[in-house]
């Protein structure tokens, strides 16, 4: 694909993507511009709070850290990023905390200690305006190992493809292997990601089409007019992105 000459993505003021981003725009591009060009995001819930607890309290007692300290840790940092949340399921999240860390630490303490963690990943794809930019969760060189942590009430039975996508990205070009460590207050296993090629030309795929959406209008506004969003879609369970998509598409 020849070089851009033209960056669209400077026009609405973005400088990188996430594969968080470009999944959001392959599942609700109507979602996506309304809280990544309007700013008309909804608070984040309880569980993405959940997700960064485990994860802090996990890799604390992997580097070394007791495992009480990575459950204060983790117990200090839900506190902190939930104190303001109104969701009814803080109390549920936050009673989750310990046994998660538990199970994390269990299933990954067989590795060793990471010889890396919360690794910042820059992707250049040729023909792409910018990079796409991540952090991988845990890194052991002696196993050629990319571990992504993700924690949930229910243990799914495969990886999913936003999640392969996500560890694709940080092994890609690499001779490591990527796996996402899933996490619930029970159980919790490895999967391993297969296919990282398939994935690669997936995550260029939605990339790409983003780049030539943006490069349709510089005016979020216009851009927005062009979709739609499904007022019964999970992204508007909160009463304000509901509101939100309201005073935007006025559905």
């Amino acid at each position: 694909m020849a070089q851009m000459t033209v960056n669209p993505f400077a026009h609405h003021g973005i400088d990188h993507l996430s594969v968080s981003s470009l999944n959001l725009f392959a599942a609700s591009p109507g979602i996506w511009v309304m809280e990544r060009l309007l700013g008309r995001a909804a608070p984040v819930g309880a569980s993405a709070h959940r997700g960064t607890a485990v994860e802090a309290g996990v890799i604390a007692v992997l580097s070394g850290a007791p495992l009480a300290e990575g459950i204060d840790l983790a117990n200090a940092t839900f506190t902190e990023l939930s104190a303001f949340s109104a969701d009814p399921r803080r109390d549920k999240e936050r009673a989750a905390l310990a046994d998660m860390v538990q199970q994390g630490v269990g299933l990954l303490a067989p590795w060793g200690k990471p010889d890396r963690t919360q690794c910042e990943k820059n992707w250049l794809i040729e023909g792409l305006a910018i990079p796409i930019v991540g952090f991988s969760d845990a890194e052991y060189d002696a196993h050629g190992l990319i571990v992504d942590l993700k924690t949930s009430f229910a243990l799914p039975n495969q990886i999913k493809s936003k999640h392969a996508r996500q560890v694709a990205s940080y092994v890609g070009g690499s001779n490591a292997t990527g796996a996402v460590a899933y996490v619930t207050n029970k159980k919790a296993t490895l999967y391993g990601i297969e296919d990282v090629p398939r994935h690669i030309a997936a995550l260029s795929r939605q990339a790409f089409s983003l780049q030539r959406f943006l490069a349709l209008s510089k005016d979020a506004w216009e851009l927005a007019a062009l979709l739609t969003v499904d007022s019964d879609s999970y992204f508007l369970v909160d009463p304000r992105a509901r509101q939100a998509a309201w005073e935007v598409f006025g559905v």
